[in-house]
């Protein structure tokens, strides 16, 4: 055996191992007011989770948290690793990810809150995708001022597509009509190959298995496993991409779709930004965000982009597979997600594709008869799903 096949053995041994971690989700499941959960990645056995909640006064709050521990809240607008994060704010905190960043809603600008020196290169990488973005005719948000820690970018009109659901589709048509013009553009940008989107999706369900977050972590693993090994079989033609590109990153106001968060650009295959961008819209599908015949139409039209774009069939779908199944692992920290996650886990378990949706919202009750699942509702719509799941014979608490 070689070094690398050695190599690539002992880390797939690792990723198999049973979770050292028990009760996270329950855990999870505790905390009053959850919006979000991040598992911290940079150590690979770290027990925490990173957190964002919204305490018994509306405030949002960040902090971290260790299965069957009490939240360790940091105070509201304060973070040790973010000094320019201030309880003094001239808007609304809407986002707080202890230790790494904050962003602020004002009036007319939004401030993003990074850790000391880190604003430079926010500001260069930002700087650089809009300059070639231009082609698209797409709007991006200019660069009000900067500090060492803090960027300032213009507060920009319009709801996302994530928001608008079916009301969005003209939003859609924009995007694939203008996304063909970066086919063959390059700019001075990092690179995102096979080995780093690999490298992703290892890191994510390393960490969802660590934390025993995922119910069938040996199917999902395979699925991992193909995967990766499909990403390293080529290496295609690179071109300029978002590198998270979804529904939640473009706004539309009925005249102009705009773009956010440009500082995660980079040149990848194509494939890259539109197997996300399909995968995610096969998300909406499934959360009933998008209905029938808008998500029918939102997959037409990828699918005419992907006719122009250097890429094929097999590193779309290879692509696919990855966003989808990274999305799994990052929504299984979300405890809300129960609702819907385990259809998601099973297109994913039948070779996800971008060519064969997952089956939609309404057809739920047949897709659900062989899962029996346990179902805590919560406030008014939660008590109404949950009045749904248990006429489908789920068991609620």
């Amino acid at each position: 055996m070689g070094m690398s096949e050695a190599t690539t053995t002992t880390r797939m041994t690792e990723m198999t191992q049973k979770p050292e971690v028990t009760g996270m989700l329950s855990t999870l499941r505790a905390i009053p007011g959850l919006r979000r959960a991040w598992p911290e990645h940079r150590s690979s056995g770290s027990t925490s989770v990173s957190i964002e909640c919204v305490d018994g006064e509306g405030r949002l709050r960040a902090g971290h948290v260790t299965a069957g521990a009490i939240p360790d809240l940091l105070p509201y607008a304060t973070d040790p690793a973010l000094p320019a994060l201030s309880t003094h704010l001239t808007g609304a905190l809407v986002v707080h990810r202890a230790g790494r960043r904050a962003v602020v809603m004002e009036d007319s600008r939004v401030r993003k809150i990074v850790r000391p020196h880190r604003a430079v290169s926010l500001v260069r990488a930002h700087t650089s995708a809009a300059s070639v973005l231009r082609v698209t005719g797409l709007r991006t948000p200019r660069i009000l001022g900067n500090e060492d820690d803090v960027v300032d970018l213009e507060l920009l009109p319009g709801r996302s597509l994530d928001e608008l659901g079916d009301a969005g589709l003209p939003g859609w048509q924009r995007l694939t009509d203008s996304w063909a013009h970066l086919a063959h553009d390059k700019a001075d940008l990092p690179v995102h190959g096979p080995r780093q989107e690999t490298e992703v999706l290892r890191r994510w369900f390393a960490s969802a298995q660590r934390h025993g977050v995922i119910d069938q972590p040996a199917p999902l693993h395979e699925q991992v496993v193909d995967t990766c090994l499909s990403l390293r079989e080529d290496d295609g033609e690179r071109v300029i991409a978002h590198r998270d590109l979804h529904d939640g990153q473009l706004l539309w106001d009925g005249i102009d779709l705009s773009l956010l968060d440009l500082d995660t650009a980079a040149m990848a295959e194509a494939a890259l930004d539109l197997g996300n961008l399909w995968a995610h819209a096969d998300l909406m599908a499934v959360q009933g965000r998008l209905g029938p015949g808008a998500h029918a139409q939102v997959r037409g039209l990828l699918d005419n982009l992907a006719r122009t774009l250097p890429t094929t069939t097999e590193r779309l779908e290879t692509y696919y597979r990855s966003s989808a199944l990274r999305l799994v692992f990052v929504h299984a920290f979300r405890p809300t997600t129960h609702q819907w996650l385990p259809i998601w886990v099973r297109h994913c378990l039948g070779h996800a594709s971008p060519f064969a949706p997952p089956r939609p919202r309404q057809r739920l009750e047949q897709l659900m008869t062989p899962l029996k699942l346990t179902v805590i509702g919560c406030g008014y719509l939660g008590a109404v799903h949950a009045a749904a799941m248990a006429h489908l014979g789920h068991h609620v608490l």
